[in-house]
């Protein structure tokens, strides 16, 4: 297995789609276009996802579905995202968005697993979103890794965007998402850790749910074995 497709393998979800480019796009291409990007409203409420991560040479990797529940009380955006693998790995993650009081524009935040804040701004209809990811993989490592994440809002209720993806400063792929709201309107209030899994279908009984037996904490954060 090469180094750029491990690093690939162990790749998150999170947040991650379109025909953007990843570092090197200018807030000013989005600007007067629409509809505009506002994330309290977009991502408060459910969403369904579809996502690939696409080595450096255009090679699809790997690529999951994904179920975000989120609200906006007014000060904070909370959402909760549950992505599932075509390999059966399963990995979650909390994010927490605030306006920066200094800048309407500009977003911070925290998420799990996330080193440093969550960086965003807000242009026209586009959401730019930064962060490095602290990720442990199953044998107890970590790999940190950079986000440079541009959301597209095409409709009211469809948004792609398209991330770069690299490695101590080196771009190791792009993770590319389409993003489909499947609720009417803006949830209000805050949800919580673990709220997306509970907005799935219950699979039935016998079914695999994905874990494979194994304990489910360890499995939260790392990729699968190969």
């Amino acid at each position: 297995m090469t180094a750029r497709r491990s690093l690939l393998l162990a790749l998150p979800a999170l947040g991650a789609a379109g025909a953007l480019a990843g570092c090197g796009t200018s807030p000013e291409t989005f600007e007067g276009k629409g509809p505009p990007f506002r994330p309290e409203e977009f991502f408060a409420g459910k969403i369904k996802s579809y996502g690939v991560f696409t080595t450096r040479l255009g090679a699809i990797e790997r690529w999951f579905r994904a179920t975000t529940v989120g609200a906006w009380d007014g000060t904070t955006l909370t959402f909760d995202e549950i992505f599932h693998y075509e390999d059966s790995f399963e990995d979650r993650r909390f994010w927490k968005l605030r306006r920066d009081p200094a800048d309407s524009a500009a977003w911070i935040g925290e998420a799990t697993d996330v080193t440093g804040p969550v960086r965003g701004r807000v242009a026209g209809n586009a959401f730019h979103l930064e962060h490095e990811l602290d990720m442990l993989t199953l044998s107890g490592d970590r790999r940190r890794l950079g986000f440079d994440q541009w959301f597209v809002r095409m409709s009211d209720d469809m948004a792609l965007s398209r991330a770069a993806v690299s490695w101590h400063g080196i771009q190791v792929g792009t993770a590319q998402v389409a993003f489909q709201r499947v609720s009417v309107g803006v949830t209000e209030g805050s949800v919580y850790a673990g709220a997306a899994a509970r907005e799935e279908p219950v699979p039935p009984r016998g079914v695999p749910t994905g874990t494979g037996g194994r304990d489910p904490g360890r499995l939260m954060n790392a990729p699968p074995r190969r």
